[in-house]
């Protein structure tokens, strides 16, 4: 398994380091076909005992408060700064969604997160919660895409096939 997203995965293809993969993906190499899966969405997520966001937070408490970003550059920008232009007091970065759960519960840090990281999160970890980010961000496809070399290959058919059946009750909004 390979971490990508969408500023890697064209070169991911490109170097054949992968036969699928399962991502927001804006333009991808030639040769590569795509299915649409589901729309995701975002959701703030924290430790309720520490942060004060409400159901519905406002812009204004989401931003009171420090954030970690999850950035596989190991940057601290994320899709608020990147599709907003909004600056957030970003506390730590992350590479991954895996280690959010510990990093979250217990501290006063919110994760803006896709919400099918928000629904795990917040079913293992008891206090934390899940609210609606308060600014329009429209939601982005999640893709399966793969290599149009494979296409005739029975293994990578069989898994393509079991992605699309395990996603196919993936609420599409929010």
């Amino acid at each position: 398994m390979l971490p990508v997203q969408f500023r890697t995965v064209g070169r991911v293809f490109e170097s054949e380091r992968a036969d699928m993969a399962v991502t927001v993906a804006d333009d991808a190499p030639a040769g590569v076909r795509r299915r649409p899966l589901f729309r995701g969405w975002f959701v703030a997520v924290s430790d309720v005992r520490h942060t004060k966001l409400g159901k519905k937070p406002s812009l204004e408490r989401y931003l009171e408060h420090e954030h970690v970003v999850v950035s596989y550059n190991g940057d601290l920008r994320g899709i608020v700064e990147d599709f907003l232009g909004i600056e957030r007091r970003a506390r730590c970065s992350v590479a991954t969604f895996a280690s959010l759960g510990e990093i979250l519960e217990g501290s006063a840090l919110v994760a803006t997160v896709p919400s099918m990281v928000g629904r795990t999160l917040t079913a293992r970890y008891r206090h934390l919660r899940a609210v609606p980010v308060p600014f329009g961000v429209a939601g982005a496809s999640i893709e399966l895409l793969w290599s149009a070399a494979s296409d005739d290959d029975p293994a990578c058919s069989f898994v393509r096939d079991r992605i699309v059946e395990l996603t196919a009750d993936v609420p599409s909004g929010p």
